[in-house]
């Protein structure tokens, strides 16, 4: 690599991701209402076994995508805040080689 070389790293993408997570998430809590609206009705209107196993079977679906907020969060609050600070250290050390480039080279 040439001395006059310039280094950077760009956290754009870990910041639309965390924005479009929102987003994501938002977006999904909208379906799952809607989602519940539409079964309330129908299961107003059906009765039986049919019908009882119809909402254990969506009981079930909607308690396992309860979480997807949840798994967002953790994504962000944890992986993805690592890779930030681990990014902000990069570009804090790539701001201090490009305004010092020989320097800790062994010159």
């Amino acid at each position: 690599m040439s001395e006059s070389a310039f280094i950077s790293a760009d956290t754009t993408k870990i910041a639309e991701f965390e924005r479009k997570s929102q987003e994501a998430a938002k977006e999904f809590a909208k379906i799952k209402e809607e989602f519940g609206k539409i079964n309330s009705e129908l299961l107003g209107a059906w009765k039986g076994a049919a019908a009882n196993a119809y909402k254990y079977e969506t009981d079930h679906i909607l308690e396992k995508i309860q979480s997807v907020d949840d798994v967002l969060k953790a994504i962000n609050e944890g992986a993805m805040k690592s890779i930030r600070e681990t990014y902000s250290q990069a570009d804090d050390e790539l701001g201090e080689f490009n305004r010092n480039p020989g320097e800790g080279e062994g010159e």
